[in-house]
C-alpha cells in the first residue's frame, strides 16, 4: 500500500503517515519499497502476538452484510472475553472514534449468537447472515464477535480492531 492511500485510510495527513512510516522502518517492522509500504517478517510475528494477546482467532472481511445492508463490514472473532457487562456500546462508541459508522457485538451463549445486554437472537435479526457468521469464525460459548461496519473496507476493520482493544483496554494498560 502506498504513504498516501495509508494516509488517506486512517484519515491522517501524509506528513504524519511518512513520519509514522520512517519510525516502523527504523524498528524493522515494515519494508518500505517502490511498490509501497509492507509489514516486514517481524512485523507480522509482532502483530500475530499481539492479536493473540487479545485472544483474536480471526479477522475476516466479510464484505456486505445483511446486518448493516450498504455498509462494507470486517468480523473480528475474539475467544472466550464475553463478560455480563458487555452491552456493545462502548465497543460501538470506539468504532465511531477510528473512523467507522460503528460495531455489533454479538456473544455466544448457549450455541447461539446474540446481542448483548438483552441478548436477542441473531437468528430472528437476520437467520441468513446468524447461519453464514457461525459458519464462518465457529465460535464457542463465551466468544464474540464484533463487526465492524463504515463506507469502505478499512474503516470498517479500523472500527472492529477499536471495539476490540476495548475490550482489552484494562488488561493492556494493568
Amino acid at each position: 500500500m502506498g504513504r498516501r492511500t495509508l494516509a488517506q485510510s486512517i484519515q491522517i495527513n501524509d506528513g504524519i503517515a511518512r513520519g509514522l512510516l520512517e519510525r516502523l522502518s527504523e524498528q524493522g517492522m515494515v519494508t518500505v519499497g517502490d511498490t509501497g509500504v509492507k509489514l516486514s517478517q517481524d512485523g507480522k510475528k509482532r502483530l500475530r502476538n499481539f492479536l493473540t494477546t487479545l485472544a483474536v482467532k480471526k479477522v475476516l472481511d466479510l464484505g456486505k452484510t445483511d446486518l448493516v445492508p450498504g455498509s462494507a463490514a470486517v468480523g473480528i472473532h475474539v475467544a472466550q472475553r464475553y463478560r455480563a457487562d458487555i452491552t456493545g456500546l462502548l465497543q460501538r462508541d470506539e468504532a465511531v472514534k477510528a473512523g467507522a459508522n460503528g460495531s455489533i457485538t454479538l456473544a455466544v451463549k448457549n450455541s447461539r449468537l446474540v446481542v448483548p445486554p438483552d441478548d436477542k437472537d441473531a437468528a430472528d435479526l437476520s437467520p441468513k447472515e446468524n447461519l453464514r457468521l457461525k459458519n464462518l469464525f465457529k465460535p464457542a460459548d463465551n466468544d464474540l464477535l464484533i463487526i465492524g461496519f463504515a463506507s469502505d473496507q478499512h474503516r470498517a476493520m479500523a472500527g472492529a480492531l477499536a471495539a476490540v482493544l476495548s475490550l482489552s483496554s484494562k488488561t493492556l494498560h494493568d
